[in-house]
């Protein structure tokens, strides 16, 4: 972990995930920087110290210019919105109607009303690249000054859609990997094996690649794997693949790779055994050899501790059902192809949680409209953080949180909260966009 207090004079350092805490410089830096990075937007910070959540406005939204996606992977919460469909003919598919794939004049009103209030953008879907509209639409959003970055299962990406990634300077391009070995690669997916999607992603990752190291911007490659045990045996292929990238690339061409093993997420269907999680840290977890060679590679190896803790829990792991609602509904959120807004971005195109559309109402007004007030009120009485909130999502650990900040606030005790906030600034990288946090 870089650093920026002096480790000579500091006797004592704010622990990012632990509310109003302190300890060594060992525990220091062991902990996730990103945890604590939320603090450097100061005006939501204070917002925060002020009990304010419900005034607390989006870093940055889920942008789905489509839920549709060629493949069908079976991990995949949202599965049941996807199915196998034309690889080039997107308008005319049969399924490509204004709720499932985001037309031109939707878009562009969509992008006006965000950088009104400078709202960052993830492209996610369905697989956005399958909407063509999303390659001038990033480029727009880079003329509008908006942070941006790309999921991708980089199966459809052709040179010049490449280059133009690239052009809108966006934070960064993560392709789903998952798999390297073809058959492996398609099991995971789940598309028809004709299709032969599996040599194309790693045609489309050797050229994002080269793209990445020959050009030495800003935008940074990166790829994720979710791991059961249908691609648990391909992992060291994979890691092996990724280490000659960026060894015949050099550096830039690979900049990280997250491995995570699957989460039992909504309608999810995955693969996993009582020792799935041990023989996965083995294969690419943080004292394995392919995880030492990757980092050799010059790429950041990211094993998501939340990931991990969620396999193992006991009921006295699980969130205490209150009255406080969802204290983080605030910081992001996702926008459907149809432009409706949802409250929160983990509970993927679930009507409950709609606000008003985005092409229609400015953001501003949504966020004081009667939708959103009724959305936050259903969070509430649901206790949506205690059930449905994914446990290894960036939505419940800010809840639990700000929910050790108003623990401290009952006890009197929200000056501590307000030093170990101003703290963590004195001591953490300041950030430069907030797709990691």
């Amino acid at each position: 972990m870089n650093t920026t207090g002096s480790t000579r004079t500091r006797t004592r350092w704010p622990l990012p995930d632990q509310v109003a805490t302190w300890g060594d410089l060992e525990a220091f830096r062991a902990s996730r920087v990103e945890s604590g990075q939320w603090v450097f937007w100061e005006d939501r910070a204070d917002l925060v110290l002020q009990a304010r959540y419900d005034d607390v406005k989006p870093l940055h939204i889920e942008l789905s210019p489509t839920y549709l996606c060629n493949f069908a992977c079976p991990w995949c919460s949202c599965r049941s919105a996807r199915e196998d469909w034309s690889d080039d003919d997107v308008f005319n598919h049969p399924r490509a109607t204004p709720m499932t794939v985001m037309r031109k004049d939707k878009l562009d009103h969509v992008l006006t009303h965000l950088a009104e209030d400078q709202v960052g953008i993830m492209w996610v879907g369905g697989e956005p690249t399958m909407n063509p509209l999303m390659y001038p639409a990033a480029l727009r959003g880079t003329e509008l000054g908006l942070q941006q970055c790309l999921f991708t299962n980089g199966s459809l990406l052709q040179p010049k859609r490449i280059a133009t990634l690239f052009d809108a300077r966006l934070a960064f391009i993560r392709v789903s990997l998952n798999a390297v070995t073809p058959d492996v690669h398609q099991a995971h997916h789940d598309y028809d094996p004709r299709r032969g999607y599996a040599k194309r992603v790693m045609d489309n990752l050797r050229a994002l690649a080269e793209t990445g190291a020959r050009r030495q911007g800003s935008t940074k490659v990166g790829v994720s794997v979710v791991v059961d045990e249908r691609n648990l045996d391909d992992l060291e292929a994979t890691a092996e693949h990724l280490c000659r990238l960026a060894e015949k690339y050099g550096h830039g061409a690979v900049s990280y790779a997250i491995f995570r093993p699957a989460f039992p997420l909504n309608t999810a269907q995955i693969d996993m055994r009582p020792d799935t999680v041990d023989r996965f840290l083995n294969a690419v977890g943080p004292d394995s050899p392919w995880n030492r060679r990757m980092r050799e590679a010059g790429i950041d190896v990211v094993v998501p501790e939340q990931s991990l803790s969620t396999q193992n829990e006991t009921p006295a792991d699980l969130p205490v059902r209150d009255d406080m609602g969802c204290l983080s509904a605030g910081w992001f959120g996702e926008i459907t192809p149809n432009a409706d807004m949802v409250l929160c971005s983990d509970q993927y195109g679930n009507p409950d949680y709609f606000i008003g559309n985005v092409a229609t109402t400015p953001l501003t007004a949504l966020w004081a409209g009667e939708g959103r007030r009724t959305a936050l009120e259903h969070a509430r009485q649901t206790s949506c953080y205690t059930t449905s909130c994914p446990r290894n999502g960036r939505g419940y650990f800010f809840n639990r949180i700000f929910r050790q900040v108003e623990n401290l606030r009952r006890q009197g005790r929200i000056h501590e909260v307000a030093a170990w906030m101003e703290d963590l600034r004195a001591v953490l990288p300041r950030p430069t966009h907030s797709f990691f946090l």
